[in-house]
């Protein structure tokens, strides 16, 4: 089923759709256009949940079958034009010492970088928030330094350190709740990104632009204290 020339609705079953938006504007990028737009959708439709990852929306209706002519409308109420004023950016302290950069050691026999290496080019890479998801608040961002690549860990943390930084593959991201995780970890943030008992819960969402500047633990201290 196509929408219009840029926006296609795929049925992949009868409580579920998937929404893939073409090429709509240069200098936005559709993964940015995925997340407001699902986040459009919520606000506006309370019979649906709504996913955002990078190529696509999906949505799964809580009636069957879904109502498609309704997810159509609601796409076409939402202003496009408005992405244009969309400008996030955000200056993340992290702390790569030791105590927080569980897997660094590991990781530098790995990539045969020593850490410092490995902290400096972390920390001097710009980055760019691609989608949010596996859990609430965490942000997948990229693209990582070809030098940084590793695989994620064999065997899954049961147990994350809230704020933990971490990476793999072309990725890296916040632990911003803890809890479950399966990426080497490299440092920790004393920033809450992520609270959802405030009006603006998310801190990072699709499209901020991102950069880490180093801390001492002392910093780190300081800061979470200040929290």
């Amino acid at each position: 089923m196509t929408f219009n020339s840029n926006i296609s609705i795929a049925i992949i079953a009868e409580d579920m759709v998937e929404i893939v938006i073409g090429d709509k504007d240069e200098g936005i990028k559709n993964s940015e256009l995925n997340w407001h737009l699902a986040d459009h959708l919520l606000k506006n439709q309370n019979d649906i949940e709504a996913i955002a990852s990078e190529e696509m929306i999906s949505i799964r209706s809580k009636v069957i079958p879904i109502d498609t002519q309704k997810i159509e409308i609601g796409i076409s109420t939402f202003d496009f034009s408005s992405m244009r004023k969309i400008d996030h950016q955000l200056e993340i302290p992290i702390c790569y010492e030791n105590t927080f950069g569980i897997d660094l050691d590991c990781i530098s026999k790995q990539l045969n970088l020593s850490t410092k290496e490995i902290i400096e080019v972390h920390s001097s890479t710009n980055y760019e928030v691609k989608a949010i998801g596996f859990t609430p608040g965490f942000a997948y961002l990229g693209d990582l330094d070809k030098r940084l690549f590793v695989p994620r860990l064999s065997k899954p943390r049961l147990n994350t350190p809230i704020g933990s930084v971490a990476i793999a593959n072309d990725r890296t991201g916040v632990y911003s709740l803890g809890g479950p995780g399966g990426w080497p970890i490299i440092g920790a943030t004393p920033l809450n990104l992520f609270d959802p008992k405030g009006s603006h819960s998310m801190k990072l969402i699709p499209g901020t632009k991102v950069s880490f500047s180093p801390i001492s633990k002392e910093e780190y201290k300081t800061m979470r204290n200040k929290k």
